[in-house]
């Protein structure tokens, strides 16, 4: 066509896409690479402080990681001890004992207030010196009882039909066992431990009115806890004062002996008394602090 004529000039433009989003490839490609790098700077930790057997025995498992190494270990995972700092040695403590080698110590002895724990010894071995030097009544020394307890070193008084501690179907101390009481509180007073008084009766029913085992056992370890108190021993130490009835009998195989009829008084080790709280606060503290549990009778029964 002619220029300078009025004809239609058709430009076709091509149209070429271009590259559309390319999604996360690059997040994929990133977290490769910082997995790569965390693997490599392991790999500088471990040889910075491996010792030269603990290095021999990674170069056998990468050379052949389902066998035995070419250092005589094991193909498993090396136990390097936790993370250890860098030491000048390079070297780490692996004369570990093995599974079983040792004496697993028991609940007790682990918090310290087991049967043979040092404080329980030297309060029982002071007790007993002090017991030995005091001019007690020879009736209440033979029903003396000086044990070591899981919760500490536990003082029995046991009852004598002969001359019994408390009046008949009353709380009222005879004079024998006051005096004991009486003389043992100075001897309490040399250590600092918290003290537990518990009463027990025999399991024969007592029929005085109103009153039964449960009730005297109760009055008579409070008044225990009063004639503790007028010989010394402060108010604060006494961390406890139940009445357990016939509950847990002295002699079990005849619950109404005499002797089940008794006083006992525990001096509390420090990890004994902290559970107790422990324990106290727990069942009988805030009911608003407590773990709120829906019980229904399908349940509980």
């Amino acid at each position: 066509m002619a220029i300078g004529t009025n004809g239609l000039v058709i430009r076709r433009v091509k149209k070429i896409k271009k590259g559309g989003h390319h999604g996360g490839a690059w997040k994929i490609a990133l977290a490769d690479f910082a997995l790569a790098m965390m693997a490599l700077f392991l790999v500088l930790w471990i040889m910075s402080v491996a010792s030269p057997e603990e290095l021999k025995s990674i170069e056998g498992y990468f050379q052949d990681p389902m066998g035995q190494s070419t250092a005589g270990f094991s193909a498993n995972p090396i136990d390097l001890g936790g993370s250890p700092a860098k030491s000048a040695e390079k070297k780490l403590d692996l004369q570990l004992p093995d599974p079983g080698s040792v004496d697993v110590p028991s609940r007790d002895d682990r918090l310290g207030n087991g049967p043979d724990s040092a404080e329980s010894k030297s309060i029982n071995d002071m007790l007993q010196e002090e017991v030995g030097k005091m001019n007690v009544l020879l009736s209440q020394q033979q029903n003396m009882r000086i044990e070591i307890t899981p919760l500490g070193v536990r003082i029995t008084l046991l009852d004598d039909p002969d001359k019994p501690m408390f009046e008949r179907g009353s709380a009222r101390m005879m004079p024998d066992i006051e005096n004991t009481l009486l003389t043992m509180s100075p001897i309490f007073n040399k250590v600092s431990n918290p003290i537990v008084i518990t009463g027990h009766t025999d399991s024969s029913k007592f029929n005085g009115g109103r009153l039964d085992n449960w009730d005297l056992s109760a009055l008579r370890a409070n008044a225990a806890r009063r004639i503790l108190e007028e010989g010394g021993v402060p108010d604060k130490r006494i961390a406890q004062v139940i009445g357990l009835s016939d509950s847990v009998p002295y002699n079990r195989f005849d619950t109404e002996s005499a002797e089940n009829r008794r006083i006992s008084i525990t001096l509390l080790t420090d990890d004994a008394y902290k559970k107790l709280l422990d324990q106290n606060r727990r069942n009988f503290g805030d009911a608003a602090q407590q773990p709120s549990v829906k019980l229904t009778p399908e349940a509980v029964f």
